[in-house]
């Protein structure tokens, strides 16, 4: 008969919660056995830096046993310091039953998965440097040669956006640390203009697109896209009320996709009278303006449309 049992263990003044499923009629509970033995040695590694916990489930019908640590380290830890534990606590020294499945920053950044194998020295010292250089970022190991890089951030404007990347521009140490490395990036806004921008990237993200996304800034800022819920003199002087910007870049090529949201034009008005949007209006002018940023930026656009229908991309 099988029953499932909570303990709270503290080491050193920090607490390792255990939950096991174990079998109460041989007390077998190895996976717990696991973390008792392996949090005390990734505790005297992690010292006063931060905390450090476990979390283990005991095999019974179609589940398998596991046992993750958890280390937490403080909001002041230095990049030697972040160095250090993932050099001598990835592999979970001591105990392969019991691995080091997460290290976070109290900032939210964090370095996350189940990994193969130890971190070396140059590895360690460049996902440290990238906790601490780009906000809220999420390090998934996926293999001892790749990971998988993702921020998101939904406040200010592009000039966000492009802070974002500007970190994740300048942490190209990463890729060469790892192998190869995947970026996912986003930044929206939760109010009007409701202006978003995803970026995909099979390594650190261009610089170009620090200027694109700085030179939207100044266009959203320069007030000639109009503002949501503020009628223009005429229908194709409509706000944009949203601006969507995806960028994909593989092998050192990078493509931008842009969507323009404009108020008061519905689907029907779009298939009768969308091209009075191409000639003049202000979303034409803002498409102009944009594959002209791109161009001085270096990056290429592949579309710029409005509400997923009209094709606004200036012939070139």
């Amino acid at each position: 008969m099988t029953s499932r049992r909570h303990r709270g263990i503290t080491h050193g003044g920090f607490a390792v919660t255990l939950v096991a499923s174990a079998l109460l009629a041989t007390g077998c509970t190895p996976m717990a056995d696991a973390a008792r033995d392996a949090v005390p040695r990734v505790e005297r590694i992690v010292g006063d830096s931060g905390a450090v916990s476990a979390s283990t489930t005991e095999s019974r019908v179609n589940v398998a046993p596991t046992c993750s640590i958890r280390v937490r380290l403080g909001g002041d830890a230095a990049a030697a310091e972040i160095s250090h534990v993932l050099e001598a606590v990835w592999a979970a020294p001591g105990d392969a039953a019991c691995v080091v499945s997460a290290v976070e920053l109290t900032s939210r950044s964090s370095v996350v998965g189940y990994p193969a194998a130890a971190m070396p020295a140059d590895v360690a010292a460049a996902t440290a440097d990238a906790l601490l250089r780009v906000e809220s970022i999420t390090i998934n190991v996926t293999d001892p040669e790749s990971a998988t890089v993702t921020a998101t951030s939904h406040a200010g404007g592009f000039a966000t956006a492009a802070d974002l990347v500007r970190q994740a521009a300048s942490s190209a140490a990463l890729d060469e640390a790892w192998g190869r490395v995947f970026w996912s990036l986003g930044w929206s806004r939760e109010d009007a203009p409701y202006d978003s921008v995803t970026i995909v990237s099979d390594a650190a993200p261009s610089a170009g697109l620090v200027d694109v996304l700085t030179g939207l800034d100044d266009l959203r800022a320069s007030g000639t896209l109009g503002q949501p819920g503020t009628a223009g003199q005429t229908d194709v002087d409509a706000p944009i009320i949203g601006i969507s910007i995806g960028s994909v870049t593989e092998s050192g090529a990078t493509t931008l996709t842009v969507g323009f949201t404009v108020e008061g034009w519905d689907a029907a008005e779009l298939d009768e009278r969308g091209d009075t949007l191409v000639t003049a209006s202000r979303a034409a002018d803002a498409a102009r303006s944009i594959a002209e940023i791109a161009e001085r930026s270096g990056v290429s656009v592949d579309s710029i449309t409005v509400n997923d229908s009209v094709d606004l991309l200036p012939s070139r």
